[in-house]
């Protein structure tokens, strides 16, 4: 049996209000715990208006823990990102701005971080390269209806048409699903999804 990926985003470290530090480690804690072998971050670890000094140590905190908990940890950067320099561990794969993919097990992503703030770029995206797993992750806006920013804009309808198992998304900060199957949604601030190569299904870490 494959792990599962564990998908967190927007944490947002320096904005008040938000889950912060303590939050995160322990919510790493609990998807290893619950079998996940691989961590991404799909973006906005700090916030664009985050004091540099005090916030960039601790998104390499997060990511360090992280590097200690999974077997893999990527990191998709995303808008809120792009305003600073991030320094993370050698064992966290980060991820380029050009539409690629890459392996996890038997699983394809298919991804692309966000190179601007704002970033317009319309993505192309592949169709789906085999019959094994499939996941998309990115940072995005989508149609832009739960966003006040524009962030890689796409249709729900140029998602499917990728033919990947799930989309799961970062920018909105409420987990809002836009499809059930597959399933297309946003992991929310304070939220955590994983996916299942196995059963190739999507749940919340706390249903």
């Amino acid at each position: 049996m494959l792990g599962s990926i564990f998908v967190f985003s927007d944490l947002h470290l320096g904005r008040p209000g938000t889950p912060g530090l303590d939050w995160a480690l322990q919510e790493l804690e609990t998807a290893a715990s619950l079998g996940a072998t691989t961590c991404v971050c799909l973006g906005d670890i700090i916030d664009r208006n985050a004091d540099a000094a005090e916030f960039v140590p601790q998104a390499r905190t997060v990511m360090a823990h992280a590097a200690k908990l999974f077997d893999e940890v990527h990191f998709i950067s995303g808008n809120h990102d792009t305003h600073h320099t991030l320094d993370f561990p050698p064992e966290v794969t980060v991820h380029g701005s050009q539409v690629h993919t890459f392996q996890i097990g038997t699983t394809t992503v298919l991804t692309a971080a966000v190179a601007t703030d704002p970033d317009p770029r319309c993505l192309q995206l592949p169709p789906r390269p085999s019959d094994g797993p499939f996941l998309g992750l990115l940072h995005s806006s989508v149609t832009g209806e739960f966003s006040k920013g524009t962030c890689l804009p796409l249709s729900v309808a140029q998602l499917q048409a990728c033919g990947a198992d799930a989309w799961i998304l970062g920018h909105v900060h409420t987990p809002h699903v836009l499809a059930d199957a597959p399933f297309i949604g946003w992991v929310g601030m304070g939220h955590g999804l994983l996916f299942n190569p196995n059963t190739r299904h999507v749940t919340r870490l706390h249903n």
